[in-house]
């Protein structure tokens, strides 16, 4: 009889996106007679946590990264990569124990660096090649690539043809050899995509603060000014979430798990949310129109809002000038337009789990 394969899904806790693209490698790992064991830190871990409430879970802290308030994006983060890479070390080494006490094959992370292993395959999923950067763009590249070459194998939730999601992040030159483009990963592939419009807007937030917070305020405001009908679901884990009716056309809840949010984005005309690449994917498989605002001084999402705002597939409009009244009259009069879309490759986890 062949041995279960114990395999380690581990997402980053920056938002939700990490956790949410990892639910669809998780089913597809337990189709396959993988016994999966979650691992991470914070919401991640806790919405995977209620979305696989029968899975065995274990914490792995990961480096607690905030926003600057104001500018200097690029100087607050170069300050502190003495101790990114501090984490990395200290992630591995957390790792090598984990391993031995869980009895782990196999280790499948989400752009959680530190998570590699010299005897047991490792896998990276990220969607970042090439972070986008305003400077130092050369020196950047050369550290995501070695951090790379340390797993076996990279897999990048895309399509590798021209007509991409992702576009430069991981298009704008050859990459690692080790890297496989596995096609798109969204926890609703396969949905049931049956349209009950009840409402004008859903809004999905996410993302650090303060900004999380900052959109919040805003949206409420603007929503409530336009009156029009929608559901802001602020993106936070809490232990008590109950929908709350702010006025007569606004209302807000904490968090919602997978099925309800399936069904309340499939009861509204259109989307509200971060260009955060889950989120971004999540859009796609469900053919919905969106209007996105990406996190300040966050240069990736700002890149991907752009990017697919230029190729006609949503509207963008930054956070300090929100103004929802013009953003509706755009996406209204945008042509419907979708990138070619696969599904993720079926065999790139089967050869994973002969691997280990």
């Amino acid at each position: 009889m062949t041995k279960q394969k114990r395999i380690l899904v581990a997402p980053l806790n920056w938002g939700l996106g990490h956790a949410t693209r990892c639910v669809p490698i998780i089913r597809a790992l337990l189709q396959q007679n993988a016994c999966v064991v979650i691992g991470g830190d914070g919401m991640a871990l806790a919405y995977l946590k209620a979305e696989f409430p029968n899975l065995k879970s274990i914490s792995i802290p990961d480096l607690k990264i905030q926003y600057p308030k104001s500018g200097g994006y690029l100087l607050y983060f170069a300050l502190r990569l003495p101790k990114l890479f501090a984490q990395v070390k200290k992630e591995n080494r957390l790792l090598k124990k984990l391993v031995r006490q869980h009895e782990i094959d196999g280790i499948i992370s989400d752009n959680r660096y530190g998570l590699y292993h010299a005897q047991k395959p490792s896998a990276l999923i990220t969607h970042q090649l090439f972070i986008e950067t305003t400077s130092f763009k050369k020196t950047v590249h050369a550290i995501v690539g070695k951090l790379i070459q340390k797993f076996t194998v990279c897999w990048v939730p895309d399509d590798a043809e021209e007509n991409n999601l992702s576009g430069r992040l991981s298009h704008s030159q050859k990459a690692n050899p080790k890297v496989i483009f596995v096609g798109l990963l969204s926890r609703f592939q396969g949905s049931e995509n049956k349209k009950d419009i009840q409402r004008k807007v859903i809004a999905v937030l996410s993302g650090p603060e303060p900004f999380r917070t900052q959109l919040e305020t805003l949206l409420i405001d603007e929503l409530t000014k336009l009156k029009v009908k929608s559901l802001i679901v602020r993106g936070v884990i809490a232990e008590k979430n109950e929908k709350v009716r702010v006025n007569n056309h606004v209302n807000t809840i904490d968090y919602l798990a997978e099925k309800e949010l399936l069904r309340e984005t499939l009861q509204s005309e259109l989307v509200i949310a971060r260009s955060g690449y889950s989120s971004i994917m999540d859009l796609v498989a469900l053919h919905q129109k969106a209007i996105l605002i990406p996190t300040p001084q966050q240069t990736e999402q700002e890149y991907l809002a752009k990017h697919l705002h230029k190729h006609s597939l949503f509207v963008f409009v930054e956070q300090d000038e929100l103004n929802l009244r013009k953003a509706f009259a755009e996406l209204d009069a945008k042509p419907k337009s979708e990138p070619n879309r696969s599904a993720a490759e079926s065999n790139f986890l089967q050869i994973f789990l002969k691997s280990c």
